[in-house]
């Protein structure tokens, strides 16, 4: 700033010697010091806002800069034009020409290393009042630095996959989390990990080969399944046979010969009786008795002569006696035999079943008789669990030490049921209605039950040749809906993958590099908790289970108190994952942030109401900038 100039100084020593009309020049006099502190307070604040939107300006092109390049760095000194450029264009449009008066406004961008971007800008601000005094104007120079400050990263998307996500949601839900994996891996340092989680998540999540490539045991041998068991009845097929049983037996009515002797014979004659003859008349009405022909029993019974049978024959052969004939073998010695049985159908019993799981959770076909009238019924693991042991409650705060479900950390003991897994079995699990045994003759179905895609545990997926990831690429392409919604086994999962202790810690403690981990949680959903009471989710069911809340006053419980359960163990779950350092993001897509939803994120600016597609990706955007965490240079 310029100092005092002598031909005011002149002025002042002039006015001071002459004392002649002094009371009116002592008032001028007095006026000029006060026109000198209210014009530098106009100026100095102009030239205050001035630097201020010059810092301003500075820092975005600066930012500007440094997100333009990317994960790309500076080669001897030699900043890429199109960097220049969205700095140059950051600048201009934060810091007009011209703007509080100034002049000569500049801006110069330079590169610190490899990576880091560095301004500095200058800008006159000509003074008004001030110039009075001497004081022309104001230099001002600032300086700016940005750096992409990105951490190892580990991130977990939580995806709501109920059948309500069907259609355009699911579509816009795909495109949004490929905006997000691009936005982050277009600015990757090379020296940095990204790790990216995945748990697609209805009434269960689908978790079964993480778990068999942690650890079997991790998954009990033997469960309580809701199942059936058919009875069956003892049918003789009658057809044992002993020693003077009667065989091959028959009843007919037929023709008899003149003579006993001639039973059984194939000559026509010997059935020919003179009509005339009474003699033959009388045989034929004596003819009643047992005989043996051939070695079977004949018993004849009831003759009756026939004098005009044979119609065109002369009357010595015109008469026929007939008889009804019982005809049988006895059973002797090489004829006897056991008698046998079949087994039909009775009736089921539905009722808790204790089943072998060994084999069936290692993805073998298991195959039980719990099929119609006892049909065989041969089923293969689908990798979704039911929880291990919980607390029947509905206060969670603090979270009781028997529900192991929502301790995230806990590693299951062998042997010890309550801390293991069990694999969902659906093919064999049906419905009664309540808890109590049921006895019926009934065909019922089994009970309905929705298992999403696998779950993905924390994998890199870098750039191929600039491009998006082709594994992660197929696999969000492959996500479907299905089912009802329960956000709180979602979060479970998502607290257990990305925990650095418990069955995962192993490969989550530290990254190659050594630096610090940043972890994320990015949980998305379209809708309320529906527990769908009819249904087998990841805590069984609800009448016959009792394991969420216990039994039903009158047997079967309402969707609308199941769902406070839940919401409850949710809020829960996010706190403890939250006190583990993760930062948790919420996005309710097309339904409005609610108390749990909104609850569950990390504080302030992290949960997102999505009201359609493109508000969706932009949130998922915003998430990934944040995530990236670009900064000034302090």
């Amino acid at each position: 700033m310029k100092t005092q100039s002598k031909d005011t100084q002149s002025f002042l020593r002039r006015l001071r010697d002459n004392t002649s009309g002094n009371a009116m020049m002592m008032s001028v006099a007095a006026i000029i010091p006060l026109v000198g502190v209210i014009g530098g307070g106009l100026d100095t604040s102009r030239a205050y806002l001035a630097k201020s939107r010059l810092q301003q300006a500075c820092d975005s092109a600066t930012l500007a800069a440094r997100k333009q390049l990317a994960g790309n760095v500076v080669a001897a000194g030699e900043i890429p034009a199109e960097v220049q450029d969205a700095a140059d264009s950051f600048f201009s449009n934060n810091f007009r020409t011209g703007m509080y008066g100034t002049q000569g406004d500049t801006f110069v961008l330079s590169a610190q290393g490899d990576t880091t971007m560095h301004g500095e800008a200058s800008v006159e601000v000509p003074t008004t009042l001030m110039s009075v005094f001497g004081f022309e104007k104001f230099d001002l120079e600032v300086t700016c630095s940005a750096e992409l400050n990105l951490p190892n990263i580990d991130v977990v998307l939580v995806l709501d996959m109920s059948g309500s996500m069907a259609g355009s949601r699911v579509a816009d839900l795909k495109e949004a989390v490929f905006e997000f994996y691009d936005e982050v891996m277009e600015v990757k340092p090379d020296s940095a990990r990204i790790r990216v989680g995945v748990v697609p998540y209805s009434g269960a999540v689908n978790v079964g080969s993480m778990l068999l490539d942690e650890d079997p045991d991790f998954l009990a041998d033997s469960f309580a399944y809701q199942s059936r068991e058919a009875f069956f009845e003892l049918i003789s097929n009658n057809d044992g046979v002993e020693i003077g049983d009667r065989l091959d037996e028959t009843e007919t009515t037929e023709l008899l010969p003149r003579e006993p002797v001639q039973l059984g014979s194939d000559n026509s004659a010997h059935y020919h009786f003179n009509k005339n003859n009474k003699d033959k008349k009388q045989d034929c009405l004596d003819y009643a008795g047992i005989y043996v022909v051939d070695g079977a029993t004949w018993v004849v019974e009831n003759p009756k002569w026939l004098p005009n049978y044979w119609k065109h024959w002369p009357n010595n052969q015109k008469a026929a006696c007939r008889a009804d004939i019982e005809k049988f073998r006895v059973a002797g010695p090489g004829d006897e035999k056991e008698e046998t049985f079949r087994e039909e159908f009775d009736y089921y019993v539905y009722r808790e079943m204790d089943l072998d799981t060994s084999r069936f959770k290692l993805g073998d076909a298991v195959t039980l008789p719990t099929g119609t009238k006892g049909a065989d019924v041969t089923s293969t693991w689908n990798g979704c669990i039911e929880e291990r042991g919980t607390v029947a409650t509905t206060n969670f705060s603090p979270i009781p030490g028997l529900a192991y479900d929502l301790d995230i950390d806990l590693i299951p003991s062998a042997g010890d049921p309550d801390t293991q897994w069990k694999p969902m079995w659906p093919q064999i699990t049906y419905d009664r209605g309540g808890p109590d045994e049921w006895q019926t003759t009934t065909n019922r179905s089994t009970r309905r039950f929705s298992c999403p895609d696998p779950a993905l545990r924390l994998t890199e997926f870098p750039l191929s040749g600039g491009s998006r990831n082709a594994a992660f690429e197929s696999y969000i392409n492959n996500l479907n809906p299905s089912g009802y919604t329960l956000h709180d086994i979602g979060m479970i999962w998502a607290g257990r993958m990305i925990s650095p202790d418990g069955i995962f810690g192993a490969d989550n403690q530290s990254a190659p590099n050594g630096d610090p981990i940043a972890r994320h949680i990015i949980f998305m959903t379209d809708g309320e908790i529906r527990p769908g009471p009819s249904w087998t989710t990841s805590f069984g069911n609800y009448d016959m289970d009792g394991r969420m809340a216990g039994f039903a006053a009158d047997g079967t419980w309402r969707e609308s108190d199941l769902a406070v359960i839940h919401n409850a163990r949710l809020d829960a779950i996010c706190a403890r994952i939250k006190n583990k350092n993760v930062t948790i993001w919420t996005v309710a897509f097309e339904l409005p942030l609610n108390a749990h939803t909104e609850g569950c994120s990390t504080g302030t600016g992290r949960a997102f109401a999505a009201a359609d597609g493109d508000a969706l990706t932009d949130a998922f955007k915003k998430i990934a900038g944040s995530i990236a965490e670009l900064r000034l240079v302090e």
